[in-house]
């Protein structure tokens, strides 16, 4: 028989059991799946699988994922593709001598028998057409599968034998044929034969036939074969269900077929949001729900790229859809302005029926390009009732495994939106912070994976530690960071406005490599140095310009500062006027003075030079510098030559760590870092005359500088070098080995200057701080006359030193004062010394150098980790005394001279006090000053044999034998200290006095 054309999408569903909801999420409208494991057989899609030569479709891919249902046709036999015709969507027309076939490849595992849903989208050109829109080829002579749209103005659908009421359902009377309609069938031996269009239920007609020609026939969609016309009109989309579906199943792939190709239902038209007032959301539309007969799907994905599953609530005629903006999207992530968020280009949209409960929600990300997602952030569902998502409803952290990321206890409210979105940046937008972790949403040190942008404005202002992967200043922004906070950054930093560390403020990069900072802004740091013109700082810069330095860059409060030819320096002007007569650098062989090299304001300085710069005469103790550029950052290294002394500079604008750095250049460095530090007493340009010293530092511990007492206020220097070297902090370093000297960003850290944390030595005072180290050390003071103060070390470090010279951890005696204490080792003078472990049967020698005649003290002024019991004595080798430091200080007078064998340190008394001694307590001695006698008391009435009188060079000045007086004038020799030796019967007794 022959039937009339129509055009049509054709769904076919076939099954007698509940579908199975586990697989069913990537079929049309999320029911069934896609690759061929459910009664899903076959999905003719005009948005995949389709191949044309021009126009003609030589072939379509069955979406369902079963290849032998592919189609393919040759010639003219061929139907067109019209493209973007139905809402976007193409679609495939058909003239009557049109077909797509599949080969001869039905059996009654993979294709239908007695039971079927389909579903088409199609319109007919005419309703007096006797056609097929998809039939079983050939038609005739054999059960059958068809519909016809129409046949002579009545619609079929056939399943079985023909043409009995147990095979067919059939509807005439109907019109609007000529425009799309959505068709479903069902077809079971339990529940008959139903015929809906438009989701209008046209036709309920009990009764199911078979379907048995499998072997002797094939698909074929336009009908175009014996015993039946080919159809005239166009088709969108066809499914075939090997098994019916159920009610909730078929309302979800209605309300998808009516989304995506903009039609209207007659009934259950759920989801609304497929037009223009709605927003469009007609793309890839899926559901979940249940019906009132109670038949449920739960688990959906559909076309799209979002799957919605586990409702905890759901019950009868309560339905959820969620449909896309978006046709065929590549997906990229872009700055959402309403929250300076990384958001999806492609938003989805809910249309819901009362409410299912919270539910499940999982996406697809396999072809999204999350590099420029942070691993410490999470990928994040948002949900909002406005569609730019300035202020969602609901935030839900997505889990990642594999390409599927998943949150879940969703709530998905009626006509609401979600996308998905990452946070990147912490973004100040010239009013307010967003994205960050502390106070009012500005970055904290729970931050380091993200990036902070500063944006035109007010000033963005810092008030806590912040830890940031990069940071980017634009085109009039300002970042300040404020007194004593830390701005740490683990990448670089685009600068193209200010960044401005207030006071004790810092910044340190983490990154390895070459410095990653760029842009045309500039950074602002300060340090202070010395005031006094005649005392120099040793300095270094924390910026460049162009990748060096100028000390002519410098700026103080009022601008760029001057410089003079002249000796002194001018504070009247403003800005100050520094002196370029000072300017100096240093590379050359060690204590050589012609190594100075002579700068002017215009030389160019590589990060890490250090430079002498004296003070600009201003009143007050301190000038406070601005140094202005991009800040120094990374790798910086440096060619050196075994046996120079070089200034070098901390380069960063943080503290240095000196442990890091030595470490990192041991091989070639001798391990010591010298600071120079003037008095604040210097009155004079005349080297003979400068007062100062070299604070020292190494591995083992640091030392202060030579002070002296002033002023009743205490003394003129800044406590002992720290491990931190503060910024702008200029030393010098004894170059070993030749090779390359290094700075990275691993030598980093932060320190505070105020609370001595790291220390930069211009002459001002500061209180000690104790530092954190379970190793034992002592630091000796020697005090002159004058009360100037020399400082030495005493370390112990049992992985580290031996009784020799260690690198790192013993430091030679960099200064040469007037009186200076130092340890004797060998042929050097060291200022530190590192031993093993304590021995307390070492004897370590000591020397000392004095100019100023008069009373010298030593002392213990610090010690950490000292053992219970130990005790620490000075031995004079010439009086053979002891002395115990624990207990008070050890006070001596000196006569000018170089010493090395008379004063040692020992950890033990050598003269335990015998029954001899005991009696020699008898025999005392005094000094008379206005007779300059000295007179000896005998109470034992011990015999006196022997005399001898020393000076405390060990010059035996006096000698009586055989007759000793009892009192001796001491007229004839110069004041100072003197060393009497008596001998009696009893035993040898020393005594000491001084002349004057």
């Amino acid at each position: 028989m022959f039937f009339p054309k129509a055009l049509s999408i054709v769904l076919l569903f076939f099954c007698v059991i509940p579908f199975n909801i586990i697989n069913a999420q990537t079929g049309p409208g999320g029911v069934g799946t896609n690759d061929g494991t459910s009664d899903l057989i076959i999905w003719y899609r005009p948005d995949n699988g389709v191949v044309t030569t021009g126009t003609s479709i030589n072939s379509w891919a069955n979406s369902a994922g079963i290849s032998a249902f592919n189609l393919s046709e040759t010639g003219s036999t061929r139907p067109t593709l019209v493209s973007n015709i139905v809402n976007g969507y193409d679609e495939i027309s058909f003239n009557g001598i049109n077909r797509l076939r599949t080969g001869l490849t039905l059996t009654t595992a993979n294709f239908i028998t007695n039971q079927a849903t389909s579903i088409i989208v199609a319109k007919s050109d005419n309703t007096t057409q006797t056609s097929s829109l998809y039939s079983t080829d050939p038609l005739v002579g054999s059960t059958r599968f068809s519909s016809h749209i129409p046949w002579s103005g009545t619609v079929y659908f056939d399943i079985g034998t023909c043409c009995n009421t147990t095979a067919r359902i059939q509807v005439g009377s109907l019109t609007g044929l000529n425009d799309y309609s959505i068709w479903s069938y069902n077809a079971n031996p339990t529940t008959g034969k139903q015929l809906y269009r438009n989701s209008d239920l046209l036709q309920d007609r009990a009764g199911s036939s078979n379907y048995t020609s499998h072997a002797s026939q094939r698909f074929n969609v336009g009908g175009y074969t014996s015993g039946t016309n080919g159809f005239v009109g166009d088709l969108t989309e066809l499914v075939v269900f090997k098994s019916t579906i159920n009610t909730a199943q078929r309302i979800i792939i209605d309300n998808y077929l009516a989304a995506k190709y903009d039609r209207a239902l007659a009934s259950n038209d759920i989801y609304t949001h497929d037009n223009t007032a709605n927003g469009n959301f007609d793309h890839d539309v899926a559901g979940i729900g249940q019906a009132l007969d109670g038949s449920s799907h739960t688990d959906s994905r559909g076309t799209g790229i979002v799957r919605v599953s586990n409702p905890n609530n759901l019950n009868d005629d309560e339905f959820l859809f969620w449909g896309e903006e978006t046709k065929d999207p590549t997906y990229n992530f872009s700055t959402n302005t309403n929250n300076y968020t990384e958001q999806l280009n492609s938003r989805w949209r809910v249309g819901r029926k009362d409410n299912v409960g919270r539910v499940d929600v999982s996406f697809d990300v396999s072809s999204f390009d999350l590099s420029g997602k942070q691993s410490c952030v999470p990928l994040q569902l948002v949900v909002d009732n406005n569609y730019n998502f300035s202020s969602p409803d609901d935030v839900y952290d997505l889990t990642i495994v594999g390409t599927t990321a998943t949150a879940t206890n969703v709530r998905l409210r009626n006509n609401h939106y979600f996308t998905l979105r990452y946070t990147d940046q912490i973004v100040w937008d010239g009013t307010n912070f967003y994205n960050g972790s502390g106070t009012a949403n500005a970055p904290d040190n729970t931050n380091a994976c993200l990036k902070l942008t500063v944006k035109s404005g007010i000033d963005a202002v810092l008030t806590a530690n912040a830890h940031v992967r990069e940071v980017e200043v634009e085109s009039g922004g300002t970042l300040e960071v404020s007194n004593g906070f830390l701005l740490e950054v683990e990448n670089g930093i685009v600068n193209n406005g200010i960044i401005d560390l207030l006071g004790e403020a810092q910044l340190i990069q983490n990154h390895a490599g070459t410095t990653l900072n760029s842009g045309s802004g500039s950074l602002k740091i300060r340090q202070q140095g010395t005031s006094n013109l005649y005392n120099y700082n040793y300095w270094s810069a924390p910026v460049n310009r162009g990748g060096t330095w100028q000390i002519g860059y410098l700026e103080d409060a009022n601008g760029v500062v001057n410089f003079t030819g002249g000796y002194d320096a001018n504070p009247a002007t403003s800005p100050v006027t520094l002196s370029n007569y000072w300017l100096y650098d240093y590379n050359a062989v060690s204590g050589e003075y012609s190594g100075w090299n002579f700068l002017t304001p215009s030389t160019g300085l590589t990060p890490g030079r250090g430079y002498s710069m004296k003070g600009s005469g201003v009143s007050g103790s301190e000038q406070e510098y601005v140094f202005k550029g991009i800040a120094n950052d990374g790798d910086y290294s440096y060619p050196v030559v075994a046996g120079n002394d070089f200034l070098l500079g901390n380069p960063y604008t943080s503290a240095l760590n000196a442990d890091q750095f030595i470490n990192d250049n041991l091989s070639i460095i001798d391990g010591t870092l010298y600071f120079w530090e003037h008095f604040i007493t210097n009155n004079s340009h005349v080297y003979a005359n400068y007062e100062g010293g070299y604070a020292t530092y190494n591995l083992m511990l640091g030392l202060p500088a030579v002070a002296g007492l002033v002023s009743n206020n205490g003394t003129a220097s800044k406590p002992k070098a720290t491990v931190n070297i503060a910024i702008g902090q200029a030393f010098f370093v004894t170059m070993e080995n030749a090779g390359t000297l290094v700075f990275n960003n691993q030598q980093r850290s932060f320190a505070k200057e105020y609370l001595n944390e790291a220390v930069f030595y211009k002459t001002s005072n500061s209180n000690t701080i104790s530092t954190i180290d379970d190793r034992t050390k002592f630091w000796f003071s020697f005090t002159s006359p004058s009360q100037y103060k020399r400082v030495i070390g005493l370390g112990y470090d049992l992985d580290n030193a031996t009784y020799n010279y260690d690198n790192g951890y013993d430091a030679k005696a960099y200064n040469d004062q007037p009186n200076e204490l130092y340890w004797v080792q060998e042929d050097s003078k060291l200022a530190i010394q590192a031993l093993a472990q304590v021995n307390i049967q070492d004897e370590l020698p000591l020397g000392v150098k004095v100019t100023d005649v008069g009373l010298f003290t030593i002392s213990i002024s610090e010690m950490e980790n000292v053992p219970d019991g130990l005790s620490v004595y000075i031995k004079d080798s010439m009086l053979n005394t002891y002395h115990n430091l624990m207990e008070s200080d050890f006070v001596t007078y000196l006569d000018s001279g170089v010493n090395e064998e008379r004063f040692s340190v020992v950890f033990q008394d050598g003269n335990t006090l015998s029954v001899e001694e005991e009696a020699l307590n008898g025999i005392s001695l005094i000094y008379d000053s206005a007779s300059k006698n000295i007179k000896i008391l005998n109470t034992e009435n011990a015999q006196l044999k022997e005399l001898f009188v020393f000076n405390t060079l060990g010059q035996q000045v006096l000698t009586q034998k055989k007759e000793v007086q009892t009192e001796t004038n001491m007229s004839p020799f110069s004041d100072g200290l003197y060393i009497v030796k008596i001998i009696t019967d009893k035993g040898t007794k020393t005594v000491k006095f001084i002349k004057h």
